[in-house]
This record gives structure tokens, sequence and C-alpha cells, in this order.
């Protein structure tokens, strides 16, 4: 007789009083038949719970042991928390009254369940197979930041482009490691894409009539293409020469070796008796074949497997966010054609995460997604309308329309001020406090919102590389690294000669601009003399540190050879000593990366600083973590001034380059991006710029492969049937061609908007309690900017449910100016800037308190301190320590020479005691 879901968990309840009671529907799928099967989970449905009894309930029930299950999912993370789950419980069930002695001895003898990202596995079977194909599969892949630079250095490098780029060479870069990784996760070749290109050009040109802007956009994208195939045929050869495979090389490999040798699918299902796939719906192209190759068919005989290896697929194609990186929200959809057998559909939908009020946004938004796709005559799976948990709360919806974007980043500190410093919050215990997120569609949005936590002084932690660097310290390092490795980076110059270090005035930046054009004009001079020397064949009489142009950078190298009476006696000593710290740091410049940053993190004080402003404990996070990035750079082998390009790549790319998932934390407010934040919850979270245009994006990052160089023809794609078809066959003459093109290019529009609407589902699924979602009326624009569809679907549920509504503006109210306030009426502030900036006010307080405080003996002071609480009594000892060590050192020192010094020893001490 079997042992029911609901019994495994009644007597695992006895032993961990956190386990629930399964639902209807998750008994459906706990105990279903062993055979190939899909899961549609909504968003905080239990899925990692569910898939973790579905092992339980099969192992006790004698249909597989643990070892013969196979677990995949994207993140070490997620595959650390499943494996855990699974363990602990299996562990659990073996103490309990369901077990008998013989089955809990060999439960313990076969606890290790395989549970791996879908990149671990690809590599597995490569290691194991990779000799097969003539391939080394045992150096360890490199990561993004690796293959970045040896794209870059085969861009930088190439000199037999077909045609002259138009695009700059940053954009070149992506788009070639764009199209080496499309070319190998959808299995075709250089050569491939070349024909198809040559096809549609040949049927263009084929056709009566003048050709039009659309159609010659089409020859422009095609030409740019041809000329970096090369490119991509070197990089992907000079990599698998050489046995530096990326993550996708190897799942790729690993799709093909599954394809070519039938033996190994056979071993795999021998090994693996059920197998259970995670995120389904962000599962690329190669992955599936891959899978589909082992689990799937067996390519023996090329037939599906008779009945169906039992793969349990579970995904949310609403949670689909990845499609630039190769997934589909129609892979669900598809998995009957890569599973065969009778694939039965199952849903999740009781939401265990989110409250009434945020499951009612978020069905609102599923709604809205199905009705667009309806319209599109698409069949899609369809997720099942979230239930509450039986003890969920009402929550709170809340929304604002500000006027300004930086009245929209004070409205949602201030949001979260209330809450964050809620004394029912502070005295929980730190594991039992609420968490807070700000989750971003655009890193642009970061520095005001981060600087307006600060200013109510919340902590702040802004998570991943591209919002990194916008953090005002890892900003001033990254300003220094570029003043030290080019010298035409005057803007870097002027953030750190204005900003508080400084703090040079505007008559002296006028100076410093003269004094710098007054050079140029002169080194100009010289360099025309230079010329004619080169003319005149006799390039040796030059000096070797002549150049062509000036800079700030270098005028401020020789600030001391210009007249002083120019600048202010203050900004000219500041400027002096900038041009010296700046001397010394770029003689370090030969060091590591990390070296060298530790070397500016001393010259400015910035480790003091930021200890200073966010106290000991979150002080050095960013710039640790800014050293971390550095560090993984580092081991490229890549230099400085390619080290720089790469941030420049990591802060513009859609998603960010990829990282690891992120650690919620509940003792700051984190900000990342909506991608960024996927699979994790916050109790409270803020969605900002949900603005026309802005969420959901429109325009330029459509994938649109006629118009997009690092796109391949999507005819060449596994997912081909899901994309848009550019029919060139049905057109008759030039006329048509257009007409076909806007077609085409709405179908993408179309294809995009609806990823767009699926991140801002995964945006508000994210939060638990507290959902605030936000817009300005004035962006960067000359004109007003109307609240998005996302921010209108907010606005029907919180106008639908008043008591969990909560406006922090007027929303009907429209903006009274006609033009945009920050353009017209700039913001006017004194310059040089005010260190403390907005935390003046509360400085001179303290000052006021110390000045004003009461003078104690020294043993009176110990007396006092001895009444105090134990940790403002430590904070007095340390205080006492500090001044008894600054007495000290103003105290004069006496030093006992010796009775002979040598000459050397004489002259450093009349130059620089101290060495002594």
């Amino acid at each position: 007789m079997k042992i029911s879901p609901a019994e495994i968990a009644a007597a695992l309840k006895k032993i961990d009083n956190g386990v629930n009671a399964p639902t209807d529907e998750q008994i459906l799928v706990i105990s279903s038949p062993l055979e190939p099967a899909v899961v549609v989970a909504g968003a905080g449905s239990g899925k990692t719970e569910t898939m973790s009894a579905r092992v339980l309930w099969l192992v006790i029930n004698g249909y597989v042991k643990p070892d013969q299950i196979l677990g995949l999912t994207f993140t070490r993370k997620a595959a650390g928390e499943l494996a855990i789950r699974i363990r602990t419980r299996l562990r659990q069930l073996m103490n309990s009254d369901l077990v008998s002695p013989e089955l809990a001895k060999e439960i313990e003898n076969n606890l290790d369940v395989t549970v791996l990202t879908y990149h671990s596995y690809a590599a597995r079977v490569l290691s194991e197979h990779a000799i097969r194909i003539g391939i080394d599969a045992d150096a360890t892949p490199i990561g993004e930041a690796a293959a970045w630079q040896i794209a870059s250095d085969a861009v930088n490098n190439f000199e037999s482009l077909s045609a002259p780029l138009i695009s700059a060479p940053s954009t070149v870069i992506d788009d070639v490691m764009l199209l080496s990784k499309l070319i190998a996760e959808h299995g075709c070749s250089v050569a491939d894409v070349r024909i198809e290109m040559e096809r549609i050009i040949s049927a263009l040109t084929a056709l009566p009539g003048k050709d039009t802007k659309e159609i010659r956009d089409i020859y422009q994208a095609f030409k740019e293409r041809s000329a970096i195939l090369p490119i991509v045929a070197r990089i992907d050869e000079h990599r698998k020469s050489r046995g530096l495979l990326t993550f996708d090389d190897q799942m790729s490999l690993a799709a093909e070796l599954s394809q070519l040798f039938p033996d190994i699918g056979v071993s795999e299902r021998a090994k693996f008796k059920v197998v259970l796939l995670d995120e389904y719906q962000d599962t690329s192209q190669s992955q599936l074949t891959l899978l589909s190759n082992l689990f799937g068919f067996d390519k023996t005989t090329g037939a599906a497997i008779a009945t169906g290896h039992p793969v349990t697929a579970v995904g949310d194609p609403f949670q689909s966010i990845y499609g630039w990186r190769g997934a589909s929200a129609d892979t669900l959809d598809s998995f009957p054609a890569y599973f065969p057998g009778v694939s039965p559909r199952y849903s999740l939908s009781s939401s265990w995460r989110n409250d009434h009020v945020i499951l009612d946004l978020a069905n609102n938004v599923i709604s809205y997604i199905n009705d667009r796709t309806r319209l599109r005559d698409q069949k899609r799976v369809e997720v099942a309308e979230l239930k509450a948990r039986a003890n969920a709360g009402l929550g709170e919806l809340a929304c604002g329309v500000f006027e300004t974007k930086s009245l929209e980043a004070q409205g949602i500190a201030e949001y979260f001020e209330k809450l964050w410093f809620d004394p029912k919050r502070a005295a929980k215990l730190e594991k039992d406090r609420s968490s807070f997120a700000v989750l971003v569609r655009n890193r642009k949005q970061i520095p005001d919102i981060e600087s307006a936590l600060r200013t109510l002084r919340i902590p702040v932690e802004v998570v991943g590389v591209g919002g990194l660097v916008h953090v005002p310290e890892v900003a001033d390092v990254i300003a220094t690294l570029k003043v030290l490795a080019f010298p035409d980076k005057g803007s870097a110059l002027m953030r750190l000669l204005t900003g508080p270090r400084f703090a040079i005035g505007a008559k002296d930046i006028a100076a410093l601009g003269e004094f710098s054009r007054k050079r140029a004009a002169s080194e100009k001079r010289d360099s025309r003399a230079l010329v004619k020397l080169i003319e005149a064949g006799n390039p040796s009489s030059a000096e070797n540190d002549d150049i062509f142009m000036g800079s700030i950078v270098d005028a401020l190298d020789e600030i001391e050879s210009a007249e002083s009476t120019a600048f202010s006696k203050e900004g000219y000593a500041r400027l002096v000593r900038a041009a010296r710290e700046f001397r010394t740091l770029r003689s370090r410049v030969g060091t590591s990366i990390t070296d060298l940053i530790i070397d500016i993190e001393r010259a400015q004080h910035l480790d003091v600083e930021v200890l200073v402003r966010d106290g000991v404990a979150h002080g050095r996070r960013h710039l640790d973590r800014f050293l971390d990035e550095a560090a993984k750079y580092q081991r490229t082998g890549g230099s400085l001034s390619q080290f720089l390009n790469w941030l420049e790549a990591a802060t513009s790319e859609e998603g960010g380059l990829k990282s690891g998932s992120v650690d919620v934390r509940r003792d700051v407010v984190q900000i990342l991006t909506i991608h960024g934040a996927k699979g994790a919850e916050w109790d409270v979270v803020a969605v900002p710029g949900l603005a026309k245009g802005q969420f959901p994006v429109e325009g330029k990052r459509v994938d649109n492969w006629l118009k997009d160089e690092g796109q391949i023809p999507f005819s060449l794609r596994g997912d081909a049937d899901q994309l848009p078809k550019f029919r060139i066959e049905n057109v008759m003459d030039m006329k048509g061609a257009k007409a076909e093109r806007i077609r085409f290019d709405d179908e993408c529009k179309d294809k995009h908007l609806d990823e767009e609407f699926r991140l801002g589902y995964v945006a508000f699924t994210r939060a638990k309690t507290h959902l605030l979602c936000t817009t300005s009326w004035w962006r960067d624009g000359e004109k007003p900017v109307p609240p998005s569809a996302l921010l209108e679907q907010v606005l029907t549920i919180a106008n639908a449910n008043p008591k969990a509504a909560k406006f922090l503006t007027d929303i009907s109210e429209h903006p009274l100016d006609e033009n945009n306030p920050n353009l017209a009426k700039p913001k006017s502030e004194i310059w040089p800037r005010d260190p403390l900036g907005d935390m003046r006010t509360i400085f001179n307080e303290s000052v006021s308190q110390v000045v004003s405080a009461k003078s104690f003996e020294r043993a009176q002071l110990v007396g006092e301190i001895s009444k105090l609480p134990s940790e403002p009594a430590s904070w007095a000892r340390d205080a006492i320590a500090l001044l008894d060590e600054i007495a000290r050192s103003r105290n004069p020192q006496v030093v006992f020479l010796p009775q002979r010094l040598s000459v050397s020893t004489l002259l450093t001490l009349q130059s620089d005691p101290s060495e002594l």
C-alpha cells in the first residue's frame, strides 16, 4: 500500500513543526506517475518544497533510491538549497514512524541526491566524454570577464575587415560576443549565418522598384554583421584550441556530444531514473537539446523513449525574463516536443509569499499578458490565478506619481524610513526583522535613490557590478583609475577636483583650463616641428615626451610650472597637492589592479571616510565588493585600460553581466536590477521608474535580427517556430518588402513588450507585505512622461482595494509646469559643495554638543564611565585611548642619536627626519 503525501507530511510535522500539509495541487504533483510531466508553478507557490516532497514520496514508496534522482536548477545557491532541503527531509523521514529500520538504513547509505546547476551537469557530461571529439575539457571554464577580454583583443587587433564598421568598438565587442554565443547555442555556424543573409539580400535585390530606408537599413546591418563574422570565427577557434571554454561553450559541446554518441543517453538514463528540472522556463536551446537527447529520445534508434523517461519540468512562463540570454516563454508549451510521452500538466497556484493585495496585482498583470497574447492568436501555457495562503494578510500597495525623479527618490526614502525605524521592527532580533529592496529597471536610477536613503540614515547596499559603479566611493576610485590610465579623461578629473576631497572652486578650475589651453597651443607648435622632423627623415632628434595635443590631466601634472598668481592661494596649493598625489599613484600603475585600487583608497582616505559614514559593519561593503570584481578580472590577465573598458560594458549590459543569485539581507536596504532579483523575496519592495517608454522599455532594446548585428537569423534558431518570421518569399516588389519589414518589426516589438510585462510581474511578486510603485512626470526630456501601462495596472488594483492602498501623491494631478523644472530651473548649489552635504546640520549639532560638554578630570571621568551601560562605556574608553594617542603625538619626542653619523644619514635627517 502506498504512503500518501499527506501521511508523509503529518509524520514529518511531529519532527519539524515548520512542515505544512500539502495542498491538493501539491498532492497531485508529489504523487504523479513516473512519466514526463510539466508543473506550471506561479511565483512563491512552494515549488522547492514540492520537489523535495516528490523525492520523499518516490523513495519511501520504493520507486527509486535517492542517488538515482537528478535535480537541475540555475544557480549554485538554488541547487544548494534544494539539496539541503531534500537531505534534511530524508533524515527526518528516517526518524519517523513511517520508515522501517531496513529502509532507514538504505536511505542513510544513499543520501546523496544529485542536485546540480544546468551548467555543472553539462560540464560533468563534457568532462567524461570530451576526448571523443578532441576537446580538452579539464581546464576551469573562463568567466564572462575573460571571454570579454578575448573578444576585446580580437576586435582591437583584427586587420582584415571586409568593410569599415560604423559602430563603436565597445558595440562591436558586444555584437561579437552575442553572435558567438548564439551560434554555439543554436548549433549553427558562421557559414550558415552568411548563407541566410545572402539569401535575403538576393531576394531583395531581385525585387522591382526603388529600395526604401527600411530596406537600406537591412543592407547596412547585414554589411556590418558580415564584417565581424570573421572575428567571431577567430575567437571561437582561439578559445577552443586552447581549452578556454566558456560555460556556454561547455553546454553547446555537451549537447553536440549527446547528439553524436547515443550511448551517453543510455548511460545517463540508467544512472538517473527520475529527473527534476527547476526554472524550466529559463532553459536555453542548447540546454534543451542536451536534456532532450539524454532523457527524451533514444538516440540509438532516433525515436522517442517508448514509455517516456520520468522528467518533471517545473516553471512559470510569466517569469521568463531572459530572452536576451536565449530563453523563451514558450519553453513550457513545447515540453512534449522535447520529452515525448503522456506529458500531463499540473499547476501550483497557492502563493506562500505574497499578501492579498500584491497577489491581486500579480493576477491583474497575468490577465493583461494573457489578453495580449490571445489577440495575436498565440497559444501559450496559462498560469492559473494565484491564490493566497490561509494566513495571508491584507498587505499594502502604495503608489505615487511625483513631479521629478529626485522627488520620487525622496518619496521612496521617506516611505521606507517609517517602516525601517518602526520601534516594533527595532525590538526584534536582526534575523526576524523585515527586509527591504528597491528594484530598478535602469541603473541610472540608483544614485538618486541611494543618496535619498543615506540622507535619512538608512544603510544601503547596491548589488551587482553595473550598479556598483554608481556608488560614490567606487565612482571616485574608477575616476582616479581613468585619470591614471587615460590622459584625455578630463571629466573624471573634474569629478575628483570639484569633489569634497579637493573642493576646487570655479575660479581655480577656470584658471586650470586656461593653463591647459596655453600649454596645448605651445605643444601644437612643438608638434608641427616634430612633424617636420619626421617628414625630413630625422625623427631621432625629437624628444620622447613630445606629444601632439595637451589635456587637462597633463596640465595638472605640470601645475607647478604655471603662474601661481592666476589661482587663489588655497586653490593653487590644493591643485599642487592633487598633482603630486596623482603622480605618486601613477608610479604604481605597473602593479596589480587590486594593489592600485588599495593605494587609491589609502591616498584618498576612502577607507576611513566610508567607515565614518556607515560604521564599521557596513562602511567597506562596496569597496570590498569592487575589489572582489577587480580581482576576478585581474585573473584574466587584462590591463588597467581593458579593465576600465570592461566596467563600461558591465554598466551598459541589458541585465548586467552574469552574477550569482542575491543573498537577501535584513541589515541594509538592497538596491538591484529586477533581473538580479529573480528568485529572491523581501518584505518591503519599491519599484520606481514606471514611466511610459521606460518601464516597459520601448525602442532600441528589441531583439530584431534584421537590424541588430549581434543577432543570428531567426530561422537558424532552435526556437524559430516561436519567433517572428520575415517572409521575403511572399513579397512581389519593394513596396511589399517595406510593408513586410514593418510587420516584422512590429512583431518583434510585441514580443519584447510581453517580456517587459513579465519583468513587471517578477518585480511585483518579490514583495511579501508592502509594495511601493512610483514614477515621476518629468524625467530627462523636455516633455512630461505619463505613467506606464504597468503603473496603470497598479492604480487599478489600488483603487479597487482602498483598505490596502496608500497614495503618496495625488495620482490624478498632472504637472503644473509646462517645462521640465530640471531643465528650466536647474538645481543650484554652492560650489564647491559642502563635503558633509545634507549631514551638515547633524554634524554641527554634534560639534555643538562636544564644545558645550562638561569637562572632567581624568579620575572623575573614569568614575563617570563606570556608571554607564556597557556599550556607551566601551565607546568612552575608546575615546579616551584615542585622546591619549593624540596627546602623545603632540609631545616632542626625544631621539638619541649615535655618536657617529654617515653623510647619507645626515642628508636624510635634513630632508625627511621621519624616515629615521
